[in-house]
């Protein structure tokens, strides 16, 4: 199944949607992996119009080339040779998760094309351990990883309400950033070219349950929108969505909220052409 305003051949395509269904290293609520065949399903469900941008997804060339099958232990490799392909292609590429760790490949292929950009990580979570449950790549350490790539310069995180005392000394200490500013208070701060990456646990789970690790007090959904936004004239080179665990929860209403955070994603990349 592709989305159904998947409009264009991949040569023509603005934006290439890719799916990595991988989430072997989920701690608590496995089946993100059906992340990307939910969020197509429930798009169903979302009109191609938004209101809060005034746009429309028929606007944009899009091509929906399907998901990465991860059949084999080299994950990151495989991940990896897909994004490549996709990346240099010289489209927007916007990647549907899958657990969060899927960042790190992209992140990868990317650095290998700009030599320096910045990350925007909006989460629940830290995602700054160093290892953890022995291993040193897998969802909670994901932005550790990044960093090790980036710079700890280029990363800034909203939406973190939960983490190990170590991992927001971590981020207070390292890279002299406060976690719990407000994005609107350092957007013009930001470095470009900008890479989004967007946990959907970052919002509260009375809007969106059906994630792999829930965690109260999290923002609204107006509240990402009107986050979102903000980067509608900055030089975004891509960006992803992870997390959206469709067996967590009911699926049709969280995965039809993550559609539409798609949408608006999808129009905010293509604006910045």
């Amino acid at each position: 199944m592709k989305l159904y305003y998947s409009n264009s051949t991949l040569d023509n395509a603005q934006v290439i949607i890719l799916g990595l269904p991988y989430d072997q290293t989920s701690s608590f609520l496995p089946g993100s992996r059906y992340g990307p065949e939910f969020i197509r399903i429930c798009s169903e469900n979302i009109e191609d119009y938004s209101p809060y941008q005034d746009k429309s997804l028929c606007n944009v060339r899009i091509c929906d080339c399907g998901d990465v099958e991860f059949d084999t232990k080299d994950w990151v490799l495989k991940a990896r040779t897909a994004v490549e392909k996709y990346i240099n292609k010289k489209k927007y590429l916007i990647a549907l998760g899958g657990e969060h760790t899927i960042t790190l490949p992209i992140i990868q292929v990317l650095k290998e094309k700009h030599k320096d950009f910045s990350l925007v990580h909006f989460d629940a979570h830290c995602d700054l351990r160093d290892e953890y449950l022995e291993q040193n790549i897998c969802h909670a350490t994901v932005m550790r990883r990044v960093s090790d790539i980036v710079g700890l310069d280029n990363l800034y995180q909203f939406g973190i309400r939960s983490g190990t005392k170590e991992e927001f000394h971590f981020a207070k200490n390292s890279y002299k950033f406060d976690v719990l500013k407000p994005l609107s208070s350092v957007i013009n701060n930001i470095k470009e070219p900008i890479y989004l990456s967007i946990d959907v646990d970052v919002l509260d789970p009375g809007v969106l349950p059906a994630v792999s690790t829930p965690e109260p007090g999290g923002v609204s959904y107006q509240e990402l929108i009107k986050a979102l936004l903000l980067f509608k004239d900055k030089k975004i080179i891509g960006a992803d969505i992870v997390e959206y665990n469709p067996l967590a929860a009911s699926p049709y209403a969280s995965g039809s909220t993550v559609a539409e955070i798609l949408r608006e994603l999808i129009l905010i990349v293509s604006s910045t052409q």
